[in-house]
């Protein structure tokens, strides 16, 4: 494939080199990007890796984070290094993005899939992201393969929060799944003697992953998250035959081009979307572990404000409310309380509709 310098570009439907103000190829028809647009493209290939960029993402992003939630758990006075490595506490990883099946939290369900129990865990994990994801990328380009496992890890954690019974889950094997349905397909429809081979290596590795993730299960030592295996699997198998595959050189009409790039940078923005609600929680958790010492010591002037602290932090958390209007009505800021008692109730409206929810005592109280 030719390299376009600064005054010329490539056409990505013929590959016929074109000044770099053409808007549409004068060989093929085909409309070509904007300056803007391959100033765009440009930048992100400055800044990301040459070779399979989506998967040195993935698995730099992960190794990085585990990394970050082992020193977490080493530095915490009740645990340790084998903690960490081995038998990280539920706990912690909880509070670092784990999801707990029947929370329904929207960002645990794409944060849980950057999150791993232990060494074991992750490297099996990386292993096969560096096995399997390199194919994905040739076959539905880089920008796709990114958006697959956003959407797609993220579809496998939802099943296994509406499918399963109680439980904290984490790990990548959803959307690794999905990326082994998807090469599948792919390699299926690509219909080569060597394709072929990787279509059977692939559904075999799925056979495989999920007997050996049902033996594990009859142990009572080791939780394996089947449902996300079985589903992850089955999304990808979909996405594979409806995704559209790239050539050779890459996608050959612009329209795909533009729509692939806009699906992985909205896929990017809810990974980082989802881990700054992570960190509001984190925030929120600290002000209101705080706010119920100050409570239970009675120290209400103190409390007052690491309540609101923990409400601002996070008013997704129904415990910030719950908090924030006992205290108000221990100061005796009925207003203030009467008032959080109509947001709160607004705002868990849709998750508790016909069920009651922590401060609705409180709040009837306020009424007689």
């Amino acid at each position: 494939m030719k390299e376009s310098s600064k005054k010329t570009k490539i056409c990505h439907g013929c590959q016929a080199e074109l000044p770099v103000t053409s808007g549409k190829c004068p060989y093929c028809g085909e409309h070509q990007q904007t300056r803007f647009e391959l100033f765009l493209e440009r930048v992100i290939d400055t800044v990301s890796p040459h070779h399979v960029p989506t998967t040195m993402f993935l698995i730099v992003s992960m190794v990085i984070y585990f990394v970050v939630i082992s020193v977490d758990i080493i530095l915490h006075p009740a645990y340790g290094f084998l903690n960490a490595l081995m038998a990280p506490p539920g706990e912690l990883v909880y509070h670092w993005g784990a999801h707990l099946r029947g929370e329904h939290v929207w960002w645990r369900l794409v944060t849980a899939n950057f999150v791993h129990f232990g060494i074991i865990h992750i490297i099996f994990n990386m292993y096969a992201l560096r096995m399997v994801c390199p194919y994905v990328e040739r076959t539905f380009g880089s920008a796709q393969t990114l958006f697959s496992f956003v959407v797609l890890g993220t579809g496998s954690m939802l099943c296994s929060n509406i499918l399963g019974g109680s439980g904290l889950v984490a790990g990548a094997s959803g959307g690794l799944m999905a990326f082994i349905g998807m090469a599948a397909v792919g390699a299926h429809l690509e219909h080569t003697q060597f394709s072929l081979h990787v279509r059977n290596g692939m559904l075999k590795w799925a056979v495989a992953t999920i007997l050996f993730g049902f033996m594990l299960s009859m142990s009572d030592s080791i939780g394996v998250d089947n449902i996300a295996h079985i589903s992850g699997f089955i999304l990808g198998m979909l996405a594979g035959f409806i995704l559209p595959k790239q050539s050779t050189t890459g996608f050959t009409r612009l329209w795909m081009i533009r729509t692939t790039r806009f699906a992985a940078i909205m896929a990017f923005l809810v990974i980082v979307i989802s881990f700054v609600q992570m960190g509001m929680a984190r925030e929120s958790l600290k002000f209101q572990n705080e706010c119920v010492a100050n409570l239970k010591l009675k120290q209400f002037d103190r409390a007052q404000i690491e309540c609101f602290r923990a409400y601002q932090a996070n008013k997704n958390e129904m415990m910030s409310y719950h908090n924030y209007i006992q205290i108000n009505l221990i100061n005796g800021h009925v207003d203030e309380a009467s008032r959080l008692c109509v947001e709160g109730r607004h705002r868990f409206s849709r998750q508790f509709e016909h069920r009651p929810v922590s401060f609705d005592e409180m709040c009837r109280s306020i009424n007689k």
